[in-house]
């Protein structure tokens, strides 16, 4: 089971409620270090995701607000192998 640094609430585009996720990338990943974005469900009311996600924090992600991950750290050559 995947262990989560935090879970969060977000307004869906399709109206309703969406919970996300945030995990650290392990160590094997090329992402390794950085914060992650899982998308848990979608509920179409906020007491129905805290129903099931109590843990799940307010309205607090978007993507400007949320973790922003990079891949600049990878090479622009193409892979030999």
């Amino acid at each position: 089971m995947k262990t989560y640094l935090w879970k969060a609430l977000r307004w869906s585009k399709r109206g309703g409620i969406e919970v996300v996720g945030f995990f650290e990338a392990g160590q094997s990943s090329v992402l390794a270090g950085q914060t992650l974005t899982q998308y848990l469900g979608w509920y179409e009311t906020e007491a129905e995701a805290l129903a099931e996600h109590p843990e799940a924090e307010g309205h607090t992600t978007s993507k400007l607000s949320g973790p922003q991950v990079s891949v600049n750290h990878l090479s622009d050559q193409p892979d030999l192998y």
